[in-house]
């Protein structure tokens, strides 16, 4: 009982912070003109060639159901990608540094105790 309650605690934890960078992303990737309704397929030259292709295939997989639904392995997944997007080298003037160096410390340290 107290590793389940564990888990759901991680899962709830994780999940919050996921919130930031699908904030961010979703307001990077530019789905108007996607005959895939942002559904990202690496089989698709569309896909593999769009400038937004990264963000989107993120923002793909983070379409879930339910927070119980999701395995902790792969909302931990989802956060390490999440800091390699955020941390790779773009310019985001509507995003506050402060606030993305924070959530960056929080989200690197979540990840450091608990390894892939």
């Amino acid at each position: 009982m107290e590793t389940s309650r564990k888990k759901r605690t991680l899962q709830a934890y994780v999940s919050k912070l996921l919130r930031y960078p699908r904030w961010i992303i979703e307001r990077e990737v530019d789905f108007t003109g996607c005959r895939y309704d942002g559904h990202y397929n690496a089989f698709l030259p569309e896909c593999v060639n769009c400038p937004f292709g990264r963000g989107c295939r993120w923002l793909d997989r983070q379409r879930a159901p339910e927070i119980s639904e999701v395995p902790l392995e792969e909302l931990v997944q989802a956060l390490d990608g999440a800091v390699e997007y955020l941390a790779s080298p773009k310019q985001r003037p509507e995003i506050d540094d402060d606030e993305m160096r924070a959530w960056m410390r929080e989200a690197r340290r979540f990840l450091h105790s608990h390894p892939k």
